[in-house]
């Protein structure tokens, strides 16, 4: 668990895009339509026309992801590690062995809490100006045979 500090989320918001840039889903509710600024505060995709026309449109939304809407909570509880073994007695008895041991780890198991204002971004893991995805699950199963 980690509770007490605050993280910056991703800086998504530019004036322009190209077809490879991916949307998250926060511009759902962006402002679309004049009077939208009455109830959200997350900025309009700009057209071609109003970046000709403004051509410091950019620093806006520099200063929109740099602003404390772009802020949230960096407290978390993962669950990250679990154990189990079990040592075969009997079965290494009949196999003639001097151990036989079957081993289970998982890695990373679960998030429990985090803020939902994250979004999926993992607030464990920090990269410059936000957070990075979350790591993937791990499972591992293993056999140690002693002779």
């Amino acid at each position: 668990y980690q509770f007490g500090n605050v993280i910056r989320l991703n800086p998504v918001f530019k004036s322009t895009y190209t077809d490879l840039d991916a949307m998250p889903n926060e511009f759902n509710n962006r402002w679309t339509l004049p009077g939208d600024e009455n109830t959200t505060n997350i900025p309009v995709i700009p057209s071609a026309r109003q970046n000709s026309d403004y051509p410091n449109l950019a620093v806006g939304y520099n200063a929109y992801n740099f602003s404390d809407v772009r802020v949230a909570k960096g407290d978390f509880i993962r669950l990250k590690d679990i154990s189990l073994s079990y040592e075969f007695k009997e079965l290494s008895k009949v196999l003639q062995v001097s151990g036989l041991q079957l081993k289970f780890v998982a890695s990373n198991v679960i998030l429990l809490y985090a803020d939902k204002k994250l979004g999926g971004q993992d607030p464990e893991f920090f990269k410059s100006g936000g957070v990075a995805m979350p790591m993937p699950r791990q499972f591992t199963v293993s056999i140690r045979v002693s002779k």
